[in-house]
């Protein structure tokens, strides 16, 4: 056997262990850096439980709870929170037997804190707190037509009517339909003693879109408006076109003036006057 090849098995015999030995290196710099990044992380998240910081107990639904429903003490659990992050609106522990058996005004989402303004009779410190996310609140003026002889009650839904223009070519257009009446006058919430009498108010707030706020601003200005109640099931949409006079009166053409001619009596009855006969001559 030549020298030669005694150098190239050598040469050989010593690869595997060069790999083996570099392999173990690499492995042991994995494992130091992989600990070094499990204990910085294991630190960070002590460090974060260790913060003292004040909390506090709010009520928050065990499930979703929806518009309409009552409030009942089992599909409610007490949750703690930071104390900086509680909601001034929310309903504390001590007054929650007034809150119990409330109706939902307003959908609730599970494990969100429970606030007054979520409750149809609650006690809501702000007006705004009764605004549906995205919508806003406009105040109208109403007579006794448009207040339905007073007996229009906050969460009623109405269509809006809109009169324009004057004498023969007034017309009426259907302008927004289903508005949900927030506000009757300083009234935020259903009078049950008084649904059977009458109430005066000058004015309804209803919520809108803000394109709808635009057109019932606009509308305002130009015509006159005119509200129709529905009834809390109808789900019709609003009969659409433009009604006018002609329309209404079925396209008969009523005159301004009506002229009367008097017929005058023939020549032959009209009485002769009297009159004394003479006679000149004879014979």
């Amino acid at each position: 056997m030549t020298q030669n090849t005694l150098v190239q098995r050598g040469g050989r015999s010593r690869k595997p262990a060069v790999m083996f030995l570099l392999s173990l290196l690499l492995g042991g710099v994995a494992v130091f850096y992989s600990k070094h990044y499990i204990e910085e992380r294991v630190s960070f998240y002590r460090a974060q439980l260790e913060k003292t910081e004040p909390m506090a107990e709010v009520i928050v639904p065990s499930r979703a709870l929806l518009r309409g429903e009552v409030l009942r003490k089992q599909d409610l659990q007490i949750r703690d929170i930071p104390a900086q992050y509680v909601d001034t609106n929310s309903i504390p522990l001590d007054k929650l037997d007034s809150a119990l058996g409330q109706v939902i005004d307003f959908d609730v989402d599970r494990g969100a804190a429970l606030l007054w303004a979520h409750l149809e009779g609650g006690m809501t410190p702000t007006f705004s707190g009764r605004l549906s996310e995205g919508l806003r609140a406009m105040t109208v003026r109403v007579d006794e037509i448009n207040s339905i002889s007073g007996f229009l009650q906050p969460t009623d839904r109405v269509d809006l009517l809109m009169t324009y223009g004057q004498g023969k070519s007034q017309s009426i257009v259907p302008l927004i339909e289903q508005l949900e009446v927030i506000a009757t006058g300083t009234q935020t919430l259903v009078d049950k003693k008084e649904l059977t009498g009458r109430r005066q108010f000058t004015t309804i707030t209803v919520q809108v879109t803000p394109h709808q706020s635009q057109k019932l601003t606009l509308a305002q200005e130009i015509g006159k408006l005119t509200a129709t109640l529905r009834h809390p099931d109808d789900e019709a949409p609003l009969v659409s076109g433009e009604m006018t006079i002609a329309e209404l009166l079925g396209d008969v053409v009523v005159p301004d003036t009506v002229e009367v001619k008097r017929a005058r009596p023939s020549r032959a009855q009209t009485p002769r006057p009297p009159s004394i006969e003479y006679i000149i001559g004879g014979s």
